[in-house]
């Protein structure tokens, strides 16, 4: 439901509907919004194509699954979720109204805590090979 909240921000923005925020939208900041949106609608994509069979919704425990850490996974342990958050996080450059950043905020704490359990099975799934993989890249973004 926080997601949706955002997308619709998102939309409104889109179709150009006026909301009152924070302040008003500047052409500044509607560009660093872009930027964010491109970038984590790029990221997305890229994580999306990586997973190809991978992708499955819910924690699998079927056989025919193997760990991805090559590519976009080798900068990101979780880069399908860092591309959402970018795009709502656009949404809230572009609408700063108060219910659009309430609703990023908690759809990110939600994102983390799934991160975090997804990272507690992908441990028990891969064992060492997980483990050392985290070590090397951060659940958001290693530079």
């Amino acid at each position: 439901m926080l997601v949706l909240v955002n997308l619709t921000f998102l939309l409104m923005k889109g179709l150009n509907l006026k909301v009152q925020g924070f302040y008003s939208s500047a052409p500044f900041t509607d560009i660093i919004a872009l930027a964010f949106l491109i970038t984590g609608t790029v990221i997305l994509f890229l994580s999306t194509v990586k997973l190809n069979k991978d992708l499955v919704f819910g924690l699998s425990s079927s056989e025919n699954h193997r760990l991805q850490t090559k590519g976009i996974y080798s900068i990101s342990r979780h880069p399908f979720y860092l591309g959402f958050i970018l795009i709502l996080f656009s949404s809230c450059l572009f609408n700063p109204h108060y219910l659009n950043i309430l609703a990023f905020v908690g759809a990110w704490i939600i994102h983390h805590f799934i991160m975090i359990k997804e990272e507690q099975f992908l441990a028990a799934q891969y064992g060492g090979e997980y483990i050392q993989y985290a070590k090397r890249v951060k659940r958001y973004i290693s530079f």
